[in-house]
C-alpha cells in the first residue's frame, strides 16, 4: 500500500521521530483519517523493527567475541 505522495516523506521522518511538532499534529490528523497512510506507517514500523532486531543481534555477536 502506497501512502499519499504529499505525506510520504513526513511519514518516514515521523517514524524516526525526526518530524517537527507542528507537522506531527498535522500528520497525526491525516493518518487518523487515511487508511493508506496509516497502513504505510504500520509497515514502516515493522521494517524498522526488523532492522533494529537484526542490528541488535549482530551487535550481540560482536560482543561475544573473545579478544
Amino acid at each position: 500500500m502506497n501512502p499519499c505522495p504529499r505525506y510520504e516523506e513526513s511519514l518516514i521522518l515521523y517514524s524516526h521521530q525526526e518530524l517537527g511538532r507542528k507537522k506531527v499534529v498535522t500528520l497525526q490528523k491525516h493518518v487518523s483519517q487515511c487508511g493508506r497512510c496509516r497502513g504505510y506507517l504500520d509497515k514502516l514500523g515493522h521494517v524498522f523493527q526488523v532492522i533494529e532486531n537484526h542490528y541488535r543481534s549482530s551487535s550481540d555477536l560482536f560482543l561475544d567475541i573473545e579478544w
